[in-house]
């Protein structure tokens, strides 16, 4: 799920939760039924009549919102669900997407332009990744003769330099859990692009799905990169994180309800985000950037004896949108969807982190449901940051 939808003001509100051979699950709020197709034809309607209390806690709604549409689907189909004509964040999705596919099935339309790069590399097996507009913006191959590589697609000069900076200066020396970044010469020869060690790993469409423990890895690892401080570091490409985005949408959207004491509000959550230290940030922290791995470890029990224990790991991944952002953006960004309490139980106690955790959290709120600042969550919210400031 990503950090907002409006962001791209043409998605629907609501998340593909998974897609498999035997059919489509997920949840809609902006309307009671989705269209799916498949391949590009159009192919069943499903009404929104399950309840998720999830969701409905999240945005303060008593109306159902779940879908689930048991279907016969094919390894490789391309799913793509809407809401009234406009796509459902999480789609399209492929079929078996953990799944990796015969090279000889990039004959598939969407898959047409892989063809060049599976043949160059080499690799008998791919993943294709899409973009929220169908787009394909990562793929990860497979072959014989090198590792498993993740190439990204369509880099530019200044976001390769971008984020290799990134890794030399900040991931590689604080040992942060990501991708390792491979060097050009193991591209195959292709144009300008990034190419990473794929991790075999799941991800979820957000943080309520995730383990306790995941979730607190992920803030320890947050507080690392926080504390981090380069002064010569520079973004040379000026494509920040959806904060700037985000704050025009939120007062757009408290200008229209012609509600002065809600402008005033959104006007005094401006100025506390002015006086917020700016801190390293990820900039694109939603749930589906945390790929969760497991580890086995040998935890002795006698001299001759030892048992296996499975540990939870989290790699975090598109570092993309890295910058200096307030504190507490990140944070409010991968704990969306949590009780505002239990999110906020995560966080050390630090005043200035768990302030902007809440400003950021009532915004993302906001964008979720335009009636979000008349739920219990929003008011719980507001009060905390009054009390805070």
């Amino acid at each position: 799920m990503k950090i907002f939808h409006s962001a791209n003001a043409s998605l629907a509100q609501g998340a593909i939760d998974n897609v498999n051979e035997t059919g489509v699950r997920g949840w809609c709020a902006t309307s009671s039924c989705v269209c799916i197709s498949v391949n590009g034809s159009e192919f069943f309607n499903a009404f929104c009549w399950r309840e998720r209390p999830d969701v409905q806690t999240s945005l303060g709604i008593d109306t159902t919102v779940g879908f689930n549409a048991p279907l016969r689907l094919l390894p490789g189909d391309i799913v793509e669900v809407t809401s009234g004509g406009q796509p459902l964040p999480g789609s399209p999705q492929r079929v078996g997407a953990n799944a990796w596919l015969a090279a000889p099935s990039n004959h598939h339309t969407a898959f047409a332009p892989l063809a060049s790069l599976l043949e160059r590399t080499g690799a008998s097996h791919f993943k294709p990744f899409f973009k929220r507009n169908a787009e394909l913006t990562a793929v990860a191959v497979r072959g014989d003769d090198f590792p498993d590589t993740l190439v990204k697609l369509a880099a530019t000069p200044a976001h390769i330099q971008d984020v290799s900076a990134f890794y030399e200066q900040v991931i590689t020396p604080l040992g942060l859990p990501a991708p390792e970044l491979l060097p050009p010469s193991s591209t195959w020869g292709l144009e300008p692009c990034l190419s990473y060690e794929y991790i075999d790993g799941v991800s979820v469409s957000g943080a309520v799905l995730l383990s306790e423990s995941v979730r607190r890895q992920v803030i320890d690892v947050l507080g690392q990169l926080h504390s981090h401080s380069i002064p010569t570091l520079r973004r040379v490409n000026q494509q920040q994180a959806y904060l700037v985005d985000l704050q025009r949408l939120v007062l757009r959207q408290a200008l229209l309800t012609y509600d002065v004491r809600h402008v005033l509000f959104m006007l005094k959550l401006r100025r506390c985000v002015k006086h917020l230290p700016c801190v390293l940030s990820h900039g694109d922290l939603h749930a589906g950037n945390v790929i969760v791995t497991e580890k086995s470890d040998t935890v002795c029990v006698s001299e001759k004896h030892g048992s296996a224990k499975v540990r939870k790991h989290a790699v975090l991944i598109d570092w993309d949108r890295w910058g200096m952002l307030p504190i507490g953006y990140d944070e409010a960004c991968f704990l969306r969807g949590l009780p505002f309490a239990q999110a906020l139980s995560y966080l050390p106690h630090h005043v200035d982190l768990r302030l902007g955790f809440a400003v950021f959290s009532y915004w993302l709120g906001l964008v979720e449901h335009v009636k979000f600042r008349f739920t219990e969550r929003a008011k719980e919210i507001a009060r905390y940051v009054e009390g805070s400031l």
